[in-house]
């Protein structure tokens, strides 16, 4: 066995914080389309968090933007759920497990976060903020395509170490 796969689990555990975290800051700021024209000025999030008519705003909401809050959602729900599984695997250091659940999570995620931020890009070119001013992509966005680069990487890492079993004395 190669000696840097005793440090896969603490990668994993680190980028797999790390992406969760970015995919949570993204989800839930309201910053994903931006737009400037003159002294008017706008932002929009994927989704009306803690409104009231949310569910009836969402329902609304053009099919791609539906499709980049599912997405989002999802991934973000995938994250929490890795992190249930690998956190205390690494805490209590008894055996970690690096094998094809870490690869299969980490790929889903990928993908999903691919998916959302391919989506979002290309429909926001068109779409006015109160049929007005043009949108583009702003930070959390942006937030989510850095989670998204990381959880390739999330991705990799769990892929590479598939098949070597980690255990610790």
């Amino acid at each position: 066995m190669h000696h840097h796969h005793h440090h896969a689990p603490f990668a994993i555990a680190g980028l797999l914080i790390i992406v969760t975290i970015l995919t949570g800051v993204a989800t839930f700021t309201n910053y994903w389309g931006v737009a400037k024209a003159g002294n008017l000025s706008g932002n929009m999030g994927i989704y009306h968090w803690g409104a009231s008519n949310a569910n009836r705003l969402f329902q609304r909401s053009p099919g791609w933007l539906q499709c980049v809050v599912v997405c989002q959602l999802m991934a973000f729900s995938f994250e929490l759920l890795f992190c249930l599984l690998v956190i205390p695997a690494i805490l209590f250091r008894r055996m970690m497990p690096v094998h094809a659940a870490c690869a299969l999570l980490s790929l889903i995620i990928f993908l999903l976060l691919l998916i959302s931020i391919i989506v979002f890009g290309a429909g926001i070119n068109g779409y006015t903020l109160n049929g007005i001013i043009p949108l583009k992509v702003g930070w959390s966005w942006g937030i989510s395509l850095a989670a998204t680069i990381l959880a390739l990487v999330l991705f990799l890492v769990s892929a590479s170490s598939t098949g070597y079993g980690v255990y610790y004395r």
